[in-house]
């Protein structure tokens, strides 16, 4: 195997598949305001940019500041209780977690901490993991190389030793900006267009790929 010593993994469409649960979270606030539903489909290409991202983008702009903060608050009141009916995590993913028993892994989501850490908990991913960080663990979020460096510093692994992946352009920009090798997935959220426009060092059609990048 290529030697990697460090994989830090995204959590929504990577590990996880939570689209629908956001969605429903998505239109609980969105009929507070009398608007229609959307579909999982729209929710998907609104995340990776954490909770207020996606709220900014699923209510108009016509809304006051006050408006949004009372979004956020009734998003998080009702997502903290559902975030879990319909998540699951991605066929393939323990089979892959499994075949890497002798590299460090960890999560770097934008999504918020405690909600990171409550899905990875319950859905038995932990015990993989010795590290789990949200969009509001460091002072600032992916695309910012600070998250990565932060996690490489304290695991005290080399740059060159390390890997990103993730289904997002954000992940590959993070993984980009912060000098480490990048594995973008395609069974998540991205289009394969926008992922290849943005250079990933490999992509994965699936997680057993993801192997395929350490036997190189």
């Amino acid at each position: 195997m290529k030697t990697i010593e460090l994989m830090i993994f995204d959590l929504d469409g990577t590990l996880v598949d939570s689209k629908d649960d956001l969605t429903a979270a998505v239109n609980f606030i969105r009929r507070k305001y009398t608007l229609s539903d959307i579909n999982s489909a729209e929710v998907a290409s609104y995340l990776g940019n954490g909770i207020r991202r996606l709220i900014d983008s699923v209510l108009p702009n016509e809304l006051s500041k006050e408006d949004k903060q009372n979004a956020f608050l009734i998003f998080n009141e009702y997502y903290s209780e559902h975030l879990l009916d319909t998540t699951y995590v991605y066929s393939g993913i323990f089979d892959m977690l499994n075949a890497l028993p002798g590299i460090k892994k960890a999560v770097l989501s934008n999504k918020t901490e405690v909600y990171t850490k409550k899905i990875i908990e319950k859905l038995g991913l932990a015990e993989y993991f010795i590290k789990i960080c949200g969009g509001d663990t460091f002072p600032e979020k992916k695309p910012s190389c600070l998250p990565i460096n932060s996690i490489i510093k304290e695991l005290k692994v080399k740059k060159d030793h390390t890997v990103m992946v993730g289904d997002g352009i954000n992940d590959i920009l993070c993984g980009k900006s912060a000098g480490i090798s990048t594995i973008a997935v395609l069974y998540g959220y991205s289009a394969r267009a926008k992922i290849e426009a943005n250079s990933p060092s490999f992509i994965a059609s699936q997680p057993s790929d993801i192997l395929n990048f350490l036997q190189k």
